[in-house]
């Protein structure tokens, strides 16, 4: 995704929209592989303030993501707003430079800022319900579709006195 930013730099308080609808490669993380199933539509309204270019984002896409606790795949969906300072190369000082995304041409490719925005609102682990109840550790059954026998079934003996408490024993 190019944005090309030549008439808005020449004008302090001009502004512009620029639409983007684009298809990602997968997601790489750790040992997880991500699926885009729809394509990353963003929305960048940029306005330049004279010394920078805020860009104030809109995101939305879908990603296949297996749930965390019974291992379902279902679509994830991604919509979130973000906000950036560009800067020119020419303005930017180094303690800057790690608050803002640094330019040097007109046209530049914002795929790696997409990409970072994407990676801070993915949550840690994902689940396909608040109320999913999981797989059986023991026989591995979904417990969101049958109920299995084994569940409570082993106590550990150091804490079976404990099962006996609030009982009148």
């Amino acid at each position: 995704m190019k944005v090309n930013v030549a008439q808005l730099r020449r004008t302090e308080g001009a502004s512009a929209r620029f639409l983007f609808s684009e298809t990602f490669p997968p997601l790489q993380l750790g040992n997880e592989e991500y699926f885009f199933q729809a394509p990353m539509e963003v929305q960048l309204d940029v306005t330049n303030t004279g010394k920078s270019l805020l860009v104030k984002g809109k995101l939305s896409s879908v990603i296949n993501v297996n749930c965390s606790r019974c291992l379902k795949e279902f679509p994830f969906p991604l919509a979130f707003e973000f906000e950036d300072e560009w800067l020119p190369i020419e303005f930017s000082e180094l303690d800057e430079e790690e608050s803002a995304f640094i330019f040097e041409k007109d046209e530049f490719c914002i795929d790696e800022c997409v990409m970072e925005h994407v990676l801070v609102h993915i949550p840690m682990k994902f689940m396909c319900s608040e109320d999913c109840k999981g797989l059986c550790p023991k026989c591995g059954a979904d417990r969101n579709k049958e109920s299995c026998v084994c569940a409570g079934a082993d106590i550990d003996p150091r804490l079976e006195i404990l099962s006996k408490w609030n009982k009148g024993v």
